[in-house]
């Protein structure tokens, strides 16, 4: 009785969830089914995760894409709003750099990041990445996430929140009902889709070929980078046997580049040109490099692949530079709304504020705010409030002059400079008169005094 009335009540809020979708709009982002619960099948996650790391650790030039993106990309930061002091002392307790820096790691070899909050008497001590490798996301057929589960190996560990289906629930061995414990960053996905994508997705191809070709260079170079060597056994006065040439041949296929040998009168050994019996391996090569430096989207020389600095180079760090920005931007987003706000740590006024990666541009920044200030267009003090934190000093409180009030630190208008009513009527306000004879002594505005031309 029970499951046939849990049944009934599931199949009632998926036609409710159907009919009258809330907060996820009413479009479906995956095949609807009778139950409208169950998410699209996925390929097989925890092999595809694998296979990034793989080439992370593999591959050197891949290596570096990352992890000059992520020191790029994790800068000195600061928070501004109502709760900017805690938001400080908070992240200084969690080591909030570090945090940054595996995140953006995790964003970019994965395309994804899961942190499960660790909490102490209702603050939070910690945020645990998780294998990225090891989460599944559920949702509902309109977007709505129901939970979060760890399968590893095929066994199902721990669930948060509901997969939408009872019998999968029941699989897994641990169940905590809150979903919130979990917070999922994504990166580059596009649309509607429940993952984010890898910057190694795109690159699959050219890195399989790169690890192929790098594997078999040593066979490239012992067989067509060593020269080629011609050797005649015997003559035609003493033709030669055929077990002597196949013991010479043997010979020869053993033969190094400092490799001796010894021969009787009967063997002519000759070296022939061997540049054009061998390959030109760099070309091949260069263009597997260089199709994972355009997908990577770093500029070859922060990678040790080009020397000098010329005008190309320029623009390349230029647009490198956006290129951190618009990660800086995505993690700032991430972060305000699924910690600082989700985690009730801040409110949507407060803000993660990066500062500058490059010198440059921070002197750019500091020379425009010395010449607004310099120029009077702006005043000292707000070109101070422009600048980060540590570099802020910090003003003397306005000391009001005539009792007059302060709101804000701004100090308010006198009485009079406000015009307000009770000084305009004041009986000595100078506005006024009683003396024009057409007013019959009440008071009124001053007017000019009227003089006749003799």
């Amino acid at each position: 009785m029970i499951n046939v009335l849990y049944h009934v009540m599931n199949i009632f809020e998926a036609i409710k969830t159907r009919i009258l979708p809330k907060d996820k709009g009413n479009a479906y982002v995956t095949i609807p089914t009778s139950l409208g619960l169950s998410e699209e099948d996925d390929l097989n996650r925890e092999d595809q995760m694998k296979m990034y790391r793989s080439f992370y650790d593999n591959v050197p030039l891949m290596n570096a894409i990352i992890n000059v993106q992520a020191d790029q990309v994790t800068q000195e930061f600061f928070f501004k709003g109502p709760n900017e002091k805690s938001l400080a002392k908070w992240a200084d307790i969690i080591n909030l750099m570090q945090f940054f820096h595996q995140l953006t790691r995790n964003l970019l070899i994965y395309g994804n990041s899961w942190v499960e909050v660790i909490r102490k008497g209702g603050d939070i001590i910690d945020l645990k990445f998780l294998p990225s490798e090891s989460i599944e996301v559920y949702r509902t057929n309109i977007g709505k996430v129901t939970g979060y589960g760890q399968i590893m190996g095929g066994k199902h560990l721990i669930l948060w929140g509901t997969t939408g289906n009872e019998s999968v629930d029941n699989k897994f061995i641990k169940k905590i009902s809150k979903l919130e414990n979990i917070i999922h960053f994504k990166f580059n996905f596009l649309g509607s889709e429940k993952y984010g994508v890898s910057v190694i997705q795109n690159l699959i191809s050219s890195l399989n070929s790169k690890i192929h070709m790098e594997k078999s260079l040593g066979k490239l170079l012992d067989k067509y980078i060593a020269p080629l060597i011609w050797a005649k056994v015997g003559s035609d006065e003493m033709p030669a046997q055929a077990s002597v040439v196949n013991d010479v041949a043997s010979e020869l296929r053993d033969l190094h580049s400092e490799s001796e040998i010894v021969t009787s009168h009967l063997v002519d050994l000759n070296v022939l040109q061997f540049d054009k019996k061998g390959i030109d391996i760099k070309t091949p090569l260069d263009h597997i490099d260089q199709q994972i430096v355009t997908g990577g989207e770093v500029p070859s020389i922060l990678l040790g692949r080009e020397t000098g600095v010329d005008k190309a180079a320029e623009i390349q760090l230029r647009n490198f530079g956006r290129r951190i920005k618009s990660i800086q931007r995505v993690i700032k987003i991430e972060f305000e709304d699924k910690v600082i706000v989700g985690q009730q740590l801040g409110t949507f006024e407060d803000k993660l504020i990066w500062e500058r990666a490059e010198e440059r541009e921070w002197e750019s920044d500091v020379d425009i705010i010395r010449g607004l200030v310099t120029d009077g267009i702006l005043t000292a003090q707000k070109g101070n409030s422009l600048l980060p934190p540590k570099f802020q000093e910090v003003l003397p409180e306005i000391e009001p002059l005539n009792q007059q009030e302060v709101e804000d630190g701004v100090q308010k208008p006198r009485p009079n400079q406000m015009k307000n009513d009770k000084v305009k009527d004041n009986p000595t306000d100078p506005t006024k008169t009683t003396k024009n004879p057409k007013s019959h002594g009440r008071r009124v505005t001053k007017t000019d005094k009227e003089i006749p031309i003799k």
